[in-house]
């Protein structure tokens, strides 16, 4: 009897040493994805004066926005208490590039920061939008592997504090953001047309390249955070060359429609492999990295099974009273 106690102490111990390990490795990936992709924000408009390493700059982009994405979609939890969360990392990337068109240039043009607007948010539509589908339809969600109750310990009172919150930082980050413009006119209308979303063929592209981003990424977060961790390399490999593929149907496709773009498309589509390659890699790395710190990808269980098993255990309790 006086020995059982000090050894549950004991069995506890490593538990809480690797929640803390847990805890300081996540913050450490949030702040290493942080810092880097906002430098790579910054850094964007300087890379834009040519294909090659343009279409590179947008690979990294697009797979911030889908990190972004899938943390607002697919972590366990509120889904209203991330959303002003999710939104505010989305204002803080395209201030980071509002920012560095504003040191490129000299002088904050407005324009290019209605084009990078009316971009980051069609980005972030097309990826927000089916991911959040796919967790709906399919219960997907990133759990981690010491979770066993999804309700234990939630706190109503701390979800509101959190929602209101990041709801102040996005006003405030907003407010900033829209301080970075000068005071001319700005419209949807102006945004769309400085985007090339008003105009069909850069409308057609930009929609190919965001709809072929999506297919190679949906398969780099299954890989990483789904799949065994023996099938894992494999299962790599083989997205290399479905990645390369698409590419190439994507260029194919490109080709028939606006034709060829000249001098440049050996940099144009030697760019965009590289970004598709580029992205899927960035979100294999994130995606690996938390596998690695005990995060995994599963479906969850519906409301009414969730309640037969409730059932289920009440009902054993009381026999074992």
């Amino acid at each position: 009897m006086t020995d059982k106690p000090a050894m549950t102490d004991k069995s506890r111990m490593p538990i809480r040493t690797l929640t803390v390990g847990r805890r300081r490795g996540l913050v450490l990936l949030v702040g290493v994805c942080s810092i880097a992709f906002f430098i790579a924000d910054v850094a964007t408009p300087t890379c834009l004066q040519e294909a090659f390493p343009a279409m590179l700059a947008i690979g990294v982009v697009t797979a911030q926005l889908t990190i972004i994405c899938v943390w607002g979609t697919l972590v366990r939890g509120t889904f209203w208490i991330r959303l002003p969360w999710t939104l505010l990392l989305l204002v803080v990337s395209w201030c980071g590039f509002a920012w560095g068109i504003t040191l490129e240039k000299g002088y904050p043009n407005t324009e290019s920061m209605l084009a990078a607007a009316a971009l980051w948010t069609f980005g972030f539509i097309t990826s927000f939008v089916p991911l959040k589908i796919a967790a709906l339809c399919f219960r997907w969600q990133i759990v981690h592997d010491t979770e066993v109750n999804p309700n234990a310990g939630r706190n109503f009172n701390y979800a509101i504090r959190d929602i209101m919150i990041g709801t102040l930082l996005l006003a405030m980050t907003m407010g900033i953001g829209r301080g970075m413009l000068t005071g001319e006119d700005i419209s949807v209308a102006r945004a769309l047309h400085a985007s090339g979303l008003d105009s069909p063929e850069p409308l057609f592209a930009i929609t190919l390249y965001g709809m072929v981003s999506l297919l190679v990424k949906l398969p780099c977060i299954w890989i990483a955070l789904g799949e065994k961790a023996e099938k894992i390399r494999s299962r790599i490999g083989v997205w290399v060359v479905y990645c390369f593929l698409l590419t190439l149907f994507e260029i194919g496709l490109l080709l028939s429609v606006l034709g060829d773009p000249g001098s440049e498309s050996i940099a144009i589509f030697g760019g965009m492999i590289l970004s598709h390659q580029l992205m899927g890699a960035i979100m294999l790395a994130v995606c690996c990295t938390l596998r690695g710190l005990g995060y995994r990808l599963e479906r969850s269980r519906s409301p009414q099974a969730e309640r037969r098993s409730d059932a289920t255990t009440a009902a054993a309790r009381l026999e074992s009273v």
